[in-house]
């Protein structure tokens, strides 16, 4: 459904269609009786494929609520806002994901007012507008840059890996043979304290000395 030039105005409860514009004013027809009146200060007036509803992961447009309702309720009105009990329970069945706490009793009104006027003029549809085309094309096109911009930064980080893995194995490799260098040096000091051991049998030896000269004297 295209509602570019479906316009909502303040102050004022109905829907517009836009029927022809210039610099300061448009020429707008009301789509309840239609008349045709012109409308000052355009800023204030708002286009109804502009108007998004909050959601808990952000927002969704107008046209896509539209649809939703138009497939829930298989092409048929909806009820009329003043009927309803529990109007966000009942808005809840095409938007599920609405935030209750940003979207009020007095929005959905507006919204299931606004359904029921465009169904009365043909205007609800499944289709897309060449608008809502061209955002999904270029949502998708941002997308799968996104995606090709992750791809390459895990490439390039694998390769990273890749490089520095040879490097970790050569420093893995000199400690082994620095290790292997070092056995000689540990057998080689073996000997040394083996050597040490003949003092301690020169201490004896002295002693034997001196048991000699104790028997030497005991023989004069």
């Amino acid at each position: 459904m295209n509602l570019e030039k479906i316009l909502t105005i303040p102050t004022k409860p109905s829907l517009y269609k836009l029927l022809s514009q210039g610099k300061v004013s448009a020429i707008v027809e009301n789509l309840q009786d239609k008349k045709r009146f012109p409308v000052f200060g355009l800023d204030k007036v708002s286009s109804l494929a502009e108007i998004a509803i909050y959601t808990r992961n952000g927002e969704t447009s107008l046209p896509d609520v539209f649809r939703a309702m138009h497939k829930a309720l298989d092409g048929k009105k909806a009820e009329e806002p003043n009927q309803i009990k529990n109007l966000k329970e009942y808005f809840a069945r095409f938007v599920p994901d609405f935030d209750t706490e940003r979207v009020y009793d007095s929005n959905i009104k507006k919204v299931l007012t606004w359904y029921n006027l465009l169904l009365d003029n043909n205007l609800i549809d499944q289709e897309l507008s060449e608008r809502e085309k061209m955002q999904e094309e270029n949502l998708a096109k941002h997308e799968a840059e996104e995606k090709a911009a992750a791809e390459a930064a895990a490439k390039e980080e694998k390769a990273e890996k890749k490089e520095t893995a040879p490097a970790k194995t050569a420093t893995k490799a000199k400690k082994t043979e620095t290790a292997k260098t070092a056995k000689p040096k540990t057998t080689a000091e073996k000997p040394a304290k083996t050597a040490a051991k003949p003092k301690a049998a020169a201490g004896t030896g002295t002693k034997g000395k001196a048991t000699v000269k104790k028997t030497s004297a005991s023989a004069k």
